[in-house]
């Protein structure tokens, strides 16, 4: 990972020091502040790998600016723009908004090990970039020049060269790619109703997915290596393998994000009660829903490989959310920094859960929560 540009030495140390909450019982979890960049108030995180690595993002004093922490909490300054994904070998995805009321520009780069490479296709203007596998093989969608922000052209970007793909379109979207180089995304084409997702096993091989009923876009979410792809269309929560699909719910979403789906098929999101209120739900194995048994409204928001699931609930207190992990079946807790608002983001294979809380003067800083359980992490 990058080295450190701004050293935050002694006292951003001491800021990071654990609370230690007890959640449940046979269980507990570890809360630290992650430490800031100096004169930014406002941090949060994005991603977490399984070497520990967090990234997120500082802003609240001019442009935002990427952060990533590694040993020892230490907040790294990674330069302009916003981080997208992270993989497990470290390397960051990220956006620079260059300028964003015309002409518009929105530059994808990718910071790994003190060093940063720029993935801006030739001619392009707005540029959109949100995931990025394990072989640092990352899918964008971009306008053909600075005038527009329309996203009509689809590229791969590997081995330090863009591939076009066989897609195109006016409003395009590759939110997703696996280790083995396939892609999924979505077209909401501007002047007919041939609403679709799609999946790309190469650069010329891009084919529809199966479609359902109801109005609106489709957005794809997540996709495993087995190529199952999640997603939704409206309310109903969508699971595709193979040619087929099949809805998990007409009253739900599939979570936002890689980790809305896990490598058993295991997907998360949340479905809604007769009352209307949102309830946190995990698909087990992309089968029947299961409540996580979270007081509504709540939602699941990220599931890891060994089923550990996480997400908030607003039953408390409708302006804040607070942070649970539920784990084999039972719910913990996890704590804040003093303040009402904690909400957890991602996970790694290792019980580490990253977010943001609030303290008692309304502060929002980033934090991770280390979770410590007699179950073993496996």
């Amino acid at each position: 990972m990058p080295k450190s540009r701004t050293s935050l030495g002694v006292l951003a140390l001491a800021l990071a020091l654990p609370l230690v909450i007890a959640p449940a019982a046979g269980a507990s979890a570890v809360i630290t502040e992650l430490p800031g960049l100096p004169g930014y108030p406002t941090h949060r995180t994005i991603a977490v790998n399984d070497l520990g690595q967090v990234v997120g993002a500082a802003s609240g004093n001019g442009a935002p600016r990427a952060v990533q922490w590694a040993r020892g909490n230490v907040a790294t300054d990674l330069g302009k723009g916003t981080p997208t994904g992270l993989n497990q070998i470290g390397q960051v995805l990220g956006l620079e908004s260059v300028t964003g009321a015309g002409p518009y520009v929105q530059q994808p780069r990718i910071w790994h090990e003190g060093k940063v490479f720029d993935l801006t296709p030739s001619g392009s203007g707005w540029v959109v970039a949100s995931a990025i596998n394990n072989n640092g093989v990352v899918p964008m969608t971009y306008s053909g020049s600075p005038s527009g922000y329309h996203q009509e052209h689809a590229a791969v970007w590997r081995d330090g060269k863009h591939t076009s793909l066989a897609v195109s379109g006016s409003h395009l979207s590759l939110s997703a790619i696996n280790d083995a180089g396939v892609i999924a995304g979505s077209k909401t084409p501007m002047f007919t109703n041939d609403v679709h997702a799609f999946r790309c096993t190469n650069a010329t091989t891009c084919t529809r997915l199966a479609t359902v009923s109801g109005s609106g876009s489709y957005s794809v979410e997540a996709i495993n290596e087995a190529g199952v792809i999640v997603g939704n269309r409206g309310n109903q929560a969508l699971r595709w393998e193979g040619g087929g699909v099949t809805v998990l719910s007409t009253s739900g979403q599939v979570a936002n994000g890689p980790q809305a789906l896990n490598e058993r098929g295991d997907v998360v999101g949340w479905t809604t009660e007769f009352s209307g209120v949102r309830k946190a739900t995990l698909w087990p194995g992309g089968g029947k829903p299961v409540d996580l048994g979270v007081p509504g409204p709540s939602e699941a928001v990220a599931v890891n490989e060994r089923g550990d699931v996480i997400g908030w609930t607003s039953a408390d207190n409708p302006d804040a959310p607070r942070a649970f992990l539920w784990r084999a079946g039972k719910v913990s807790y996890l704590g804040s920094l003093g303040g009402a608002h904690s909400l957890p983001v991602a996970l790694n294979d290792r019980g580490t859960i990253v977010g943001e809380s609030t303290t008692a003067d309304g502060t929002l800083k980033a934090v991770k929560w280390t979770v410590i359980s007699t179950t073993p992490l496996g």
